[in-house]
């Protein structure tokens, strides 16, 4: 079982626009709200392609239950921590002119230290029913930046692997406990190490420091110029597909879903890299934040390639 975590559960609001216009009148061609959060993308994303999987995290008295009536009509498993405050709303503009997409992302309600400890309990309690563990996205206020690297000491002590994806310190932290796979985006890893990224070679110079303190896999998501995967003495690059692009978030998080179902089934590093590619271009294609389906995903894998570069 792939469990996730989402921390910071939203509904993404998407607005489609024909020539973002800043500072000036938009006018609105269509819109669409979905239920969101990245580990939630992810187990969506899973099971839509066919694996078990299942949601933890908190979720908020104030509108939660339209999270978890859709997790639960999808038939995917889910146990929340219920916390004071309104589920938030993300706002996303995307220009169907440029294919940009621009983000106005609340913060989340402040959540107090003994929800932290019961979270903690609670993702402890699932860890011997779990294969893999996925540390997803940011985190409310209240919420220390080492949550990600306590939580993946505590999935070592049971064998689990973990695979984490956030930036800033919640990465920083994590990195230190050593996950199994860390999956940056390319201003994350700029922001993270504070270096520029201009060349694969630099993808795989940084990826290796981190592989240095213990990380056994780096995977970098570079936006319309591809993915890659690092390994301690390898490097793969995807360059993906030429496809109409629809909406760009939860693209990150179908990359990380479909690492992770091949990572399940004991996949080469070449093929992780090549699943998640194609999930993420099986969301691609979709408006808003809807995550890849098992239709989209076997149309796009035989237009992904991934090759070894080093």
């Amino acid at each position: 079982m792939i469990t996730t975590l989402t921390l910071n559960p939203c509904i993404d609001r998407t607005v489609t626009v024909d020539g973002f216009a800043y500072g000036g009148t938009n006018h609105v061609e269509n819109f669409r709200c979905d239920v969101s959060g990245k580990g939630i993308n992810v187990s969506i994303a899973l099971n839509n392609i066919g694996e078990e999987t299942r949601c933890l995290g908190f979720n908020y008295v104030g509108g939660g239950s339209v999270l978890t009536d859709f997790l639960n009509q999808k038939n995917i498993s889910n146990e929340f921590l219920n916390v004071e405050g309104l589920l938030r709303t993300n706002i996303k503009i995307f220009d169907k002119k440029t294919s940009v997409m621009s983000e106005l992302n609340e913060s989340g309600h402040s959540v107090t230290q003994d929800c932290v400890s019961e979270l903690v309990r609670l993702v402890e309690e699932y860890l011997p029913k779990t294969t893999l563990l996925v540390l997803d996205g940011s985190v409310p206020p209240g919420v220390p930046k080492d949550i990600y690297k306590t939580l993946t000491d505590k999935a070592h002590s049971f064998g689990v692997k973990t695979v984490i994806d956030a930036y800033g310190e919640l990465l920083l932290e994590g990195i230190k406990a050593r996950p199994y796979l860390i999956k940056p985006n390319k201003d994350e890893l700029e922001e993270a190490f504070g270096e520029k990224i201009e060349s694969r070679n630099d993808v795989i110079r940084i990826s290796r420091k981190i592989i240095a303190q213990g990380v056994t896999l780096v995977c970098v998501s570079l936006g319309k110029n591809g993915a890659m995967l690092v390994t301690e003495k390898k490097a793969y690059f995807s360059a993906g597909a030429d496809i109409p692009v629809r909406g760009v978030q939860g693209a990150g998080d179908s990359l990380v879903a479909g690492i992770c179902y091949a990572i399940a089934r004991g996949m080469s590093c070449a093929d992780m890299l090549r699943y998640g590619v194609a999930v993420a271009h099986g969301s691609l294609i979709m408006e808003g934040t809807q995550m890849c389906t098992k239709e989209s995903f076997e149309k796009m894998l035989p237009l992904i390639r991934a090759e070894e570069i080093e």
